[in-house]
């Protein structure tokens, strides 16, 4: 095999996965032109079309599709070996890509990113939030972030928190406006923050654990978006009521900003877990980013610790 089949073989793998010219160009370093011409090289070394090509996207062929599948545990081994090597010689290098939610990034991973660097500066993290279903295997993600009912069927899961409580609260300014929902059949006289999903485009409808079922509610209100910081700093202001994950609102509550409304209502969802793809040899990176984070979040009282405790 000559050396450079190996950069097409890696690029071929990048159009396959962005399916766009113009994004694996930019992710792998190169202009779309230089791109598509290794792809025609590739394709003349094989007498094979990889690729059915229009002006507005970039498919694989059914021989495309059945040789990727072939060549890129090879590949994902070849970089894993190299990155492993790279890591365990103290050389800068070997980016770890993780797609998290807002709110698992905000209670888990953000706090632990200085002490991180400053034990492993060889690693460069990448930090993608995305609220909704990522397919972490095409879009190229070493590890995902999410609440239990949100992974993909065919991943490693691993449970880094107990189960977590859908709560709902509103600034005191605003109850001493509108008055505290006591019902969730009240809402609908109360303006409530609304959050659209990014995944699905759906608006999401409230959760509650009436009578031991979960139920949901379509609720109305000035606002809606599809950021949480943004949903907390309206009902910061007064905007509405807000929903969200006990655990990333646990702050507001305990400093008075926000009030919680409607506890006997609260519905528990299972907790965070970390996932990747099923691979005999896991990156040394994605172990150590692992590793830390686990013992991060055991000493920081967020994950099921050996007493099997949770402690706020």
């Amino acid at each position: 095999m000559k050396p450079e089949i190996l950069a097409y073989l890696a690029a071929f793998e990048q159009v396959a996965q962005h399916r766009s010219l113009t994004y694996a160009a930019h992710a792998i370093g190169v202009t779309p032109a230089a791109l598509s011409q290794t792809i025609k090289k590739l394709e003349t070394r094989l007498d094979v079309r990889l690729f059915d090509r229009t002006t507005r996207s970039v498919n694989l062929t059914e021989a495309g599709r059945i040789y990727l599948e072939r060549i890129s545990p090879a590949l994902a081994n070849l970089r894993e070996a190299t990155e492993d090597l790279q890591l365990q010689a103290g050389v800068e290098g070997g980016t770890l890509r993780l797609t998290i939610s807002h709110p698992a990034g905000k209670v888990l991973v953000e706090p632990m990113l200085a002490e991180f660097f400053a034990h492993h500066p060889h690693i460069h993290v990448e930090l993608v939030y995305d609220d909704g279903f990522v397919d972490i295997v095409r879009e190229g993600f070493d590890i995902g972030i999410r609440n239990g009912e949100s992974l993909e069927g065919d991943m490693v899961a691993m449970p880094l928190t107990q189960d977590l409580t859908m709560s709902f609260g509103a600034s005191p300014a605003y109850l001493q406006a509108h008055g505290v929902p006591q019902h969730p059949d009240e809402l609908e006289h109360h303006q409530c923050i609304n959050y659209r999903m990014s995944s699905s485009g759906a608006v999401y409808k409230w959760e509650f654990n009436i009578d031991g079922k979960l139920c949901e509610r379509a609720v109305s209100g000035p606002l809606t978006v599809n950021h949480g910081d943004t949903a907390m700093r309206a009902a910061l202001d007064g905007v509405g009521l807000i929903t969200g994950w006990r655990e990333s609102m646990r702050g507001a509550f305990h400093a008075g900003q926000l009030v919680e409304v409607l506890k006997p209502y609260w519905a528990s969802f299972p907790g965070f877990y970390a996932y990747y793809p099923h691979r005999t040899h896991l990156p040394l990176k994605t172990r150590i980013f692992l590793d830390f984070l686990v013992h991060h979040v055991q000493r920081n009282g967020f994950s099921n610790a050996a007493d099997g405790q949770w402690r706020p």
